[in-house]
């Protein structure tokens, strides 16, 4: 048997095992840290047919849905298991061995994860210590062989927004040079600007959305690329033999009809930002984010005590990420949501300062 060396050499960690999901506080991967209540749990569980489990799933109800959702065709729609599943179905069908992609350093780990299994060749562009991003920068690491541009916007675990300036610059920058450029926009409902009204007008253009965030549903694993007709009938050849499975392409069309959830989501996590800053600020700690996304990172002393805090907070029940690299190697980060969950963090916090 002939092993791959770009995988071979590939180090994958599985991250959150062995979290208690009915007692604990889940802060550390980005996701709805308030669970659903009885009746609208309920609700989810009507959507599921009895008779959707016995046969091979249709999902072109749901690709209807999604069009209808943001005004667009059919045609503009692909759904995959995940934005993970776009991205490598992105890279399989536009990029060969050795072609290089562009993507933030530091942003969602699957990109270079991705990029290793597809024998791609990345380029970062990196954040300063301020955490500002050049577009002087990202003109110095763009060459012949740059293929894709990936910007997930707004980012994490830096939390950055792209404006409008830089947007312009960079759409003009991958049309001259015939890049692909990608949104990822996981984290736009929480108060960024969507690129989605572009995408027939700029034929290199993708924006990508997932129902694991705002909507809160990351269980499902399902999310979506639009584009213009070509580019996604092009890309959506790489799909499996069904988009996705029963359940979740059924939850997913009962979110879709039923907003609210993701409204009172946002509102949620809003108000747990507000109070979680407040209360940081009142002890003194040095923290960033939680203005356009869902996730604040916190500056602890060095990236032993980072470690130290998340076992600490492990032992409580409450979950956090850390294991990051500079210039955020000394930060943890904290999920957001409703005051109540985040108040729990707040408590031990405070008493692992004073141990």
């Amino acid at each position: 048997m002939r092993y791959k060396g770009n995988i071979s050499g590939l180090k994958r960690l599985q991250t959150s095992l062995n979290r208690d999901l009915r007692n604990g506080t889940l802060l550390d991967r980005n996701e709805r840290v308030d669970y659903f209540n009885n009746q609208t749990f309920k609700k989810i569980l009507s959507s599921i047919s009895r008779f959707s489990l016995n046969a091979t799933p249709d999902i072109s109800n749901l690709y209807k849905q999604i069009a209808k959702y943001h005004k667009l065709k059919v045609s503009n729609v692909y759904v995959g298991q995940g934005i993970t599943e776009i991205i490598s179905h992105i890279l399989f069908s536009t990029v060969k061995e050795k072609d290089e992609v562009i993507f933030f350093d530091q942003t969602y780990p699957m990109y270079e994860v991705l990029c290793t299994l597809h024998n791609v060749n990345v380029k970062l562009w990196k954040f300063n210590n301020k955490f500002q991003l050049s577009l002087k920068e990202l003109k110095k690491i763009i060459t012949k062989k740059t293929k894709i541009i990936f910007l997930v916007n707004p980012n994490l675990p830096i939390e950055y927004e792209l404006n409008k300036k830089y947007k312009e610059e960079i759409y003009k920058i991958c049309k001259k040079k015939n890049i692909l450029l990608v949104y990822d926009e996981a984290y736009y409902y929480f108060g960024a600007k969507s690129e989605i009204s572009k995408i027939n007008k700029y034929k290199n253009l993708i924006i990508m959305r997932t129902f694991s965030k705002a909507w809160g549903l990351p269980g499902i694993r399902l999310g979506y690329m639009v584009s213009n007709s070509k580019l996604c009938e092009y890309i959506s050849k790489c799909r499996s033999l069904v988009e996705t499975n029963a359940f979740s392409f059924q939850i997913a069309i009962w979110a879709l009809k039923n907003k609210r959830i993701l409204n009172e989501h946002v509102k949620q996590v809003k108000k747990g930002s507000l109070y979680l800053r407040k209360k940081l600020k009142s002890i003194g700690a040095e923290f960033y984010g939680g203005r356009v996304t869902n996730a604040i990172i916190l500056k602890l002393p060095n990236v032993s005590a980072t470690e130290n805090l998340r076992k600490y907070m492990a032992s409580k029940k409450i979950y956090i990420r850390t294991k990051f690299k500079g210039p955020i190697d000394s930060y943890v980060r904290i999920s957001l949501g409703s005051p109540k969950k985040l108040s729990g963090f707040v408590r031990e916090y405070i008493n692992w300062k004073k141990k």
